[in-house]
């Protein structure tokens, strides 16, 4: 599972008061499964914010991604809530349910067949974190029934091992050997991005992760635009705000929580 799942999360908040929590726009989807809660979703050109207050539905799940700017979460309820992380392109291999009607659907966990209908409570009901785990991954590995095309596959690892050489849309589809429009529909279909927009964010996320290494200094990050083809400065903070709502600098001083591809800023009232 592990080249398809990159995290489970689960998130436990037994009390009633406001939380804040900000994440960073990345390739990846998160399927959110909530008990009891009432999700309102805000996503539009000025907007990204999720809503979650008390509700009447036993269960609800949705899918969260392709963010071209910070996503706000406000809780005013208690919440226990299982979140499964999925790697770029990897939701295609468990359904062919297209992307547009995955995000917005209420109901996103429908699409894991499972002879026990009662699953979900059994989930929630193991309060060993570890267990509730090893029934998710049964779950999964029992839907796995589809491979991701091999031009994808080499699309996604050109991006990765790409460095500081920025490859543009056109460069990808002539190493792959195919045409523009074939390289975004391939995209589409089993990523849910178009290519310039996985590219865009898949920079953002590696300067991301490599000014917060605390090992970096702060000269780091004005070097870091120029090792990543940015023009100058300028454009490189430009891009960084609009998908961080910050400047490199601001952000490093707000992150809550820093592990591997996960940062998040926490606020508490």
């Amino acid at each position: 599972m592990k080249k398809y799942i990159q995290y489970f999360l689960f998130f436990k908040k037994t009390d009633a008061n406001i939380l804040n929590y900000s994440t960073f726009p990345n390739n990846n989807l998160c399927l959110a499964i909530y008990r009891e809660n009432k999700i309102d979703y805000i996503k539009d050109s000025d907007c990204n914010n999720c809503l979650i207050t008390p509700g009447t539905v036993n269960f609800k799940s949705r899918l969260f991604g392709f963010h071209k700017m910070p996503f706000n979460v406000e809780i005013r309820t208690s919440l226990d809530q299982v979140c499964i992380l999925f790697h770029p392109a990897a939701l295609s291999v468990f359904t062919r349910e297209s992307f547009e009607d995955l995000i917005s659907s209420d109901h996103v966990f429908d699409i894991f067949k499972n002879r026990n209908e009662f699953i979900l409570e059994q989930i929630f009901e193991e309060e060993n974190f570890s267990i509730r785990a090893d029934k998710l991954e049964s779950l999964l590995l029992a839907n796995l029934n589809d491979r991701q095309p091999e031009k994808l596959k080499e699309a996604l690892y050109l991006i990765g091992k790409g460095g500081e050489h920025h490859l543009s849309v056109e460069t990808l589809a002539g190493k792959l050997g195919i045409s523009n429009p074939t390289l975004f529909r391939l995209f589409k279909n089993n990523v849910g991005l178009n290519p310039k927009s996985y590219i865009r964010t898949w920079r953002f996320r590696n300067i991301l992760n490599e000014i917060l290494d605390k090992r970096s200094a702060l000269k780091t990050l004005t070097s870091a635009g120029h090792s990543h083809l940015y023009y100058d400065q300028a454009h490189f903070i430009k891009d960084f705000r609009s998908f961080s709502g910050h400047s490199p600098n601001q952000l490093i001083d707000k992150i809550s929580i820093e592990h591997n591809d996960l940062a998040w800023i926490f606020n508490k009232k």
